[in-house]
Formats: C-alpha cells, sequence, structure tokens
C-alpha cells in the first residue's frame, strides 16, 4: 500500500486516492485483511455494539438490503446500510437511515484505517477498505441495526467479518463464473459461505435447497424458505 498522509488530505484527495488503491496489483478473495484490521482497531471498527442482516444472492440482495433496512427504520431503529456499487457519490455506500456519510466523517475515519494498514503492513483493497470504513461510521453512529451486502460471493467477501442476527440469501444463478465457479453448487456453495453458527437463515426459492440445507445443519443455523411467490407479497 502506498504511503499516505491523511491529515493533510481533503475529502476528494482521499476518495481519489481509495478509487485507485487496487491499480498496479493482484486482488484475490479472502478474510486475512479484514481479521487482521478489526483485531488492530478493536471494537470501534466491529459490529459488537449493533445488529446486522447479512444478504447475499446473484439478484435481489440491493433491493432486499433496502427494503430490510427501511422496515427497521419505519420501526423506530437507527439503522446503517452498506451496500454496492454506487452510481453518483463514494458516499452512497454507506448510509444511516437514508442519510449518507458525510465527507467529514471520511475525512476523519479513514485516515485511522489507512494508518492502521500503513503500520501493520496490510495490504487492504478498496473494498475491504471501504467496508472497515462502514463498521467505523456504523459504531461512531450508534446504530441499532446495519444491514450488509456481500459484494461478490460471500464465504470470501470482506462482508463476512460480521457475524449477523440473520443471513439472508436471495436467489443463486451463474455469476463471476471465474471466480465462484462453473455450477450452480459451486456458486451456492460460496455464498452459504455466510451462514453463521446458530444464526437464522433466511432463503429464496431459487436458491438451492438440499445444498443450502445441509451447511445450515452443519452450522446448527435454523433455516427459513420463501416459498415461490411468496417474496411478491
Amino acid at each position: 500500500m502506498p504511503m499516505l498522509r491523511p491529515s493533510s488530505l481533503t475529502y476528494p484527495c482521499l476518495i481519489d486516492w481509495l478509487l485507485h488503491v487496487n491499480r498496479g496489483r493482484q486482488v484475490k478473495l479472502g478474510l486475512e485483511n479484514m481479521q487482521r484490521l478489526k483485531a488492530v482497531l478493536g471494537k470501534s471498527h466491529s459490529d459488537s455494539n449493533f445488529r446486522t442482516v447479512h444478504v447475499a444472492g446473484t439478484n435481489g440482495k440491493g433491493s432486499v438490503c433496502w427494503k430490510v433496512a427501511k422496515s427497521l427504520e419505519q420501526m423506530g431503529y437507527k439503522v446503517g446500510l452498506f451496500a454496492s456499487p454506487h452510481i453518483s457519490s463514494f458516499r452512497e455506500r454507506i448510509t444511516v437511515n437514508g442519510e449518507a456519510i458525510p465527507e467529514e466523517a471520511v475525512e476523519g475515519l479513514l485516515p485511522l484505517v489507512v494508518d492502521a494498514c500503513d503500520a501493520h503492513d496490510i495490504p487492504a483493497t478498496f473494498f475491504e477498505l471501504t467496508t472497515i470504513l462502514s463498521l467505523g461510521y456504523f459504531n461512531h453512529q450508534k446504530v441499532d441495526y446495519a444491514v450488509y451486502e456481500v459484494g461478490l460471493g460471500g464465504r470470501l467477501d470482506s462482508t463476512n467479518i460480521i457475524t449477523p442476527n440473520l443471513s439472508v440469501i436471495t436467489s443463486i444463478s451463474l455469476d463471476h463464473t471465474q471466480i465462484l465457479g462453473d455450477t450452480i453448487e459451486e456458486i451456492a456453495m460460496e455464498k452459504a459461505g455466510i451462514i453463521k453458527p446458530g444464526v437464522d437463515v433466511l432463503i429464496g426459492p431459487n436458491v438451492p435447497m438440499e445444498l443450502t440445507a445441509h451447511v445450515a445443519e452443519k452450522n446448527h443455523a435454523p433455516l427459513h424458505v420463501v416459498a415461490a411467490g411468496e417474496e411478491k407479497e
């Protein structure tokens, strides 16, 4: 990771650096960088202070995340939402009750993460830095819940550092086959990697039932299935 002096940089400079941080190096999926960052930064950058919902799937995960976040907000909770990609502004990726993370918050929180990477030689990627930034911001905002959308796959995605109160797999079809596998079964196993021990898991009708049930059973995770047509009600 190139040396960066965050205290002298404004939001536009920080974001320009962040958007180009992957340039010139090989990016591979894995949780090692996230685990190291979480250990270095501690509870202020973990999900231990709020409840989480983790959503994976080939299609529909973005809309499911938004609906879950809005439903919780309507119930009176303060809700963080981590979603991707952004359309017009990086700040869209990290919101609390629909409000994007302020530029000042990025200026205050991102340098802490970058300093940790520099000090401990952690070659964090764009998505890893963004994920850990979201955890720092949600802690700073004292949210009650945070809804996390998986970036790619599930098992090795940087969001899989959280321990959710509910895991959701919306659907499975062939996507990113060069990374996740050539078959529905291989892709389903990658996405089922978000299933955690003892944590309820909700799956849509287009998720391989037998395979997912096997993973859930191994993790003693109660499995709930949305029947075909029920998701439209």
